[in-house]
């Protein structure tokens, strides 16, 4: 059997756009073909494109928008995106309401074939553009969806990238498979609002999840400047009883205000200070976000000394903090820290959801460093999954 790649088979970044409500019946053929006609001209008269040799291009029209494959790189569909958005907000400025376009945009990286339809004409096949088209659909007018792929290999280039491109969810798509998308805005591009196409993720607890053991938890709960704010550290001091590797955590994070996951600055570090990506979210309220985090090295039966530590901002909805568990740890301990010249008197409970009691967990010591003070709590007898934890001062 030979080895050779087909030569018909091309790997590509991927452009996929469509124009939002185009089919609407309001709408007269003439002002349909008009905004097909607009579409095609500020696409084309983008610099991007234009600076794109035609051998590196590959350009299938869908009748309402198009898919455009760049052969030569990764950053020209997100490029592309920003430069043509722009382009169509002043298109727009003057536009009356019936001749305004509104778009949607999905960029993904991937393999496709160079085919020929039933008349001979050029078509492009395999998951490159399949799941550029899915990815777009998951969109609103004035979305611009990013693959978890795509991302990757932008970062690799630019770690400039962050700044513009926000995780959003994994989306259900067919056949059961889900993908992690980014939505990419800044000024005058993209559009920050969650889409409203967000599916949740059917899926069992994964194999990892069962594997981890929690040996130790601390929180660090610390005051900011801005009020209502506050920095959370979530430490885990992890290990893997079984003899399988474990290569993903699951971990929960909970806020007491309505928080999306691409506005609380969320970074993870591992014991060796590494930054860790999320390779799947697998529930995501207001109040709740279930991820899996991808481990830098694999944890084996009897390895030490591992942890994971989630930092990320939210609001304080009052003057006070929840945590239910989603793991049993055998040590749980708190730290909240504020500036000393704020006069606080804080108390911890410990829920027993079986029990359905609260009782109060002794501070073990308060001291001032400086500007700061702290207060520490800890809880050496273990707590069991579904209780919880509530700090009020």
């Amino acid at each position: 059997m030979s080895s050779d790649i087909p030569r018909d088979l091309i790997y590509a970044s991927f452009f996929f756009i469509d124009i939002v409500g185009l089919s609407n019946p309001v709408l007269s053929t003439e002002t349909q073909r008009t905004k097909i006609k607009v579409l095609n001209e500020l696409i084309g008269n983008c610099e991007t494109l234009v600076k794109s040799s035609k051998d590196d291009l590959l350009v299938l029209p869908t009748g309402d928008g198009m898919l455009i494959g760049f052969k030569n790189g990764v950053e020209q569909p997100l490029k592309l995106s920003i430069e043509f958005h722009k382009k169509l907000a002043d298109y727009n400025k003057d536009a009356t309401s019936l001749e305004k376009i509104e778009t949607r945009i999905g960029c993904h990286v991937g393999h496709v074939f160079i085919v020929n339809d039933i008349l001979g004409n050029v078509n492009l096949w395999g998951p490159g553009a399949i799941f550029a088209r899915r990815i777009m659909d998951m969109g609103d007018a004035n979305h611009i969806l990013v693959s978890n792929e795509l991302v990757e290999d932008l970062l690799e280039i630019s770690q400039d990238y962050k700044k513009i491109v926000h995780l959003l969810h994994n989306f259900g798509i067919k056949h059961g498979d889900n993908l992690l998308i980014y939505s990419a805005y800044g000024e005058n591009f993209g559009n920050s609002s969650i889409p409203n196409e967000k599916i949740k993720i059917k899926t069992q607890v994964l194999d990892d999840e069962k594997k981890f053991t929690c040996e130790k938890m601390a929180f660090d709960i610390i005051l900011k400047d801005s009020p209502g704010m506050a920095r959370f550290e979530r430490t885990y001091y992890f290990s893997n009883k079984t003899l399988d590797p474990i290569y993903e955590i699951v971990a929960n994070v909970t806020t007491t205000s309505k928080e999306e996951l691409n506005e609380m600055n969320l970074k993870i570090h591992d014991e060796n200070n590494k930054e860790l990506e999320i390779s799947k979210i697998l529930a995501s309220t207001p109040y709740s976000k279930k991820i899996v985090i991808k481990l830098s090295r694999p944890v084996f039966t009897g390895d030490s000394e591992r942890t994971l530590k989630i930092v990320y901002d939210a609001k304080l909805a009052k003057n006070y903090f929840e945590n239910i568990f989603t793991t049993d740890t055998e040590v749980f301990e708190l730290n909240f820290k504020h500036y000393a010249n704020l006069k606080f008197t804080p108390k911890l409970y410990y829920i027993d959801s079986e029990q359905g009691s609260r009782e109060d967990v002794e501070i073990d010591s308060v001291r001032t460093k400086g500007m700061f003070s702290e207060t520490m709590w800890t809880k050496s007898q273990g707590i069991k999954t579904k209780d919880g934890i509530r700090l009020m001062w």
